[in-house]
């Protein structure tokens, strides 16, 4: 019986490619590849530009101290000191200013001689006179309680001449218990002393500004004073100064200043002056505020509490580390006009082919414009392009450059220059003007550190 052959042949089933498996795999290919390349490509950070002000760097207040030229005078003898002209009073040199009576009885003295010579002169009345028609002159119906207040002031003169007549009638019948004294200068008479007097403002220091430390001796009639101690002192010059201490920032900020505007806080008066930065003898810097006049209404204050007024700028924040300096190409005004429907600048650019020169219209992005020239960036022309004017015959050869800050805009996702104008510093960030046609907007995105930039590159953010 013959054998059969029995070999056994396997079918292979065609292959069925499931469309949905074929969509999967190629959508996780792509994403794979997305993900290799977001994880290895250097991604640029970036900042979106917000509205800025520089209100809370503005108004600063300080704790100065008044620098004047002030004289001090000496006690020529000791005794007891009686004063005859009211303090913050302006004298002239020579005037009658004290006496200091040894025997201590001055004033029982002045009181006897006084209800015996208590007639005024004609040159007392006079002064009164010129008091009664200087009020009445300057009567405000609207500030009726000035009346009580110059009664005051006139009972306190009357009663001062009379005692000036009774004293220079006890001087003539005295023997040598007392002395009567004049003014060694002129200006404004103060009874205290404070150790400042001489203080310069290269002498100045941080222990300077320290209340906690401060000391001041007052004199009145009546004190017992001993010889060569001070008694009185006169300032005499009407320029004075505040000196305030300023922090490295502050002396940044201020390093250009040469006049401010200032409030003193004591009473809101609002006023300019000089301002200066000098060196102190410790080696800090501080602020010299020179003022011409108010020199009488502050005099009796060493420590003036004043707050520097500071224009109020408002604009566009931008960090400081997304700004970058760039040459940007100088184009006439007269080369570009709007083209089309398009309200975009453009320039006739001749472009040379095939040994022909034609024209195209062309639409570069302007970085800035003023009234004579369009700024455009350097990548954006070739050095040498000719451009044809509009209204003329006449063409410009590209090439002229000029420097300008900026950052670099990153909103269609490749860099783009854009110039700015600084109207304000911080620490950290600059106040920059809004509302130029080819400037920044609001909410824009540029590079946070422009240094790590080029112009017309691709960002990935």
């Amino acid at each position: 019986m013959t054998k059969k052959n029995r070999r056994i042949i396997r079918y292979k089933p065609p292959v069925n490619l499931n469309a949905g498996i074929v969509i999967f795999g190629l959508i996780s290919i792509y994403l794979f590849i997305n993900i290799v390349i977001y994880f290895t490509t250097d991604r640029t950070t970036y900042y979106e530009v917000v509205a800025g002000t520089n209100a809370e760097d503005a108004n600063t207040s300080f704790e100065g101290i008044a620098l004047r030229d002030e004289i001090i005078e000496y006690a020529g003898q000791s005794g007891y000191i009686d004063y005859y002209v009211r303090e913050g009073s302006r004298i002239s040199k020579n005037t009658t200013l004290y006496s200091i009576d040894s025997t201590g009885k001055l004033n029982e003295l002045l009181a006897e001689t006084a209800l015996e010579n208590s007639e005024l002169t004609e040159e007392n009345i006079s002064s009164i006179s010129d008091l009664l028609y200087n009020f009445s002159n300057n009567f405000d119906e609207m500030n009726f309680s000035d009346t009580y207040n110059f009664k005051s002031s006139l009972k306190g003169t009357v009663v001062d001449l009379i005692n000036m007549n009774s004293l220079q009638k006890l001087a003539q019948d005295s023997d040598d218990n007392f002395t009567i004294n004049k003014s060694q200068a002129s200006g404004i008479v103060l009874y205290r002393v404070d150790d400042y007097e001489t203080l310069k403002p290269k002498q100045l220091k941080a222990s300077d500004f320290d209340k906690s430390g401060y000391a001041s001796a007052k004199f009145s009639s009546g004190d017992q004073v001993d010889a060569s101690t001070p008694i009185y002192k006169v300032v005499n010059d009407e320029e004075w100064s505040i000196a305030i201490p300023l922090t490295k920032r502050q002396v940044k900020k201020y390093k250009e200043t040469t006049g401010i505007k200032i409030k003193f806080l004591k009473d809101n008066l609002t006023t300019t002056a000089n301002f200066r930065i000098v060196r102190g003898a410790d080696n800090n810097k501080y602020g010299i505020i020179t003022l011409s006049k108010y020199m009488v209404r502050y005099v009796n204050d060493r420590f003036l509490d004043i707050q520097i007024i500071d224009d109020i700028v408002s604009g566009l924040k931008i960090p400081k580390s997304s700004l970058v300096t760039k040459s940007l190409y100088v184009i006439p005004k007269e080369y570009g006009a709007e083209g089309g429907d398009s309200d975009k600048i453009g320039f006739n650019r001749q472009i040379q082919s095939e040994g022909k020169t034609t024209n195209e219209f062309y639409y570069p992005a302007i970085a800035y414009s003023d009234d004579d020239n369009y700024y455009v960036s350097t990548a954006l022309f070739e050095e040498g392009d000719i451009l044809n004017a509009m209204d003329s015959t006449e063409v410009y050869s590209v090439g002229k450059t000029q420097d300008f800050v900026g950052v670099y805009n990153i909103n269609n996702g490749y860099t783009v220059f854009i110039r700015v104008n600084i109207l304000y510093t911080m620490d950290e960030y600059y106040i920059v003007e809004s509302g130029d046609t080819y400037g920044l907007n609001i909410y824009d995105r540029i590079v946070l550190d422009g240094s790590q930039v080029s112009e017309n590159q691709i960002i990935f953010q």
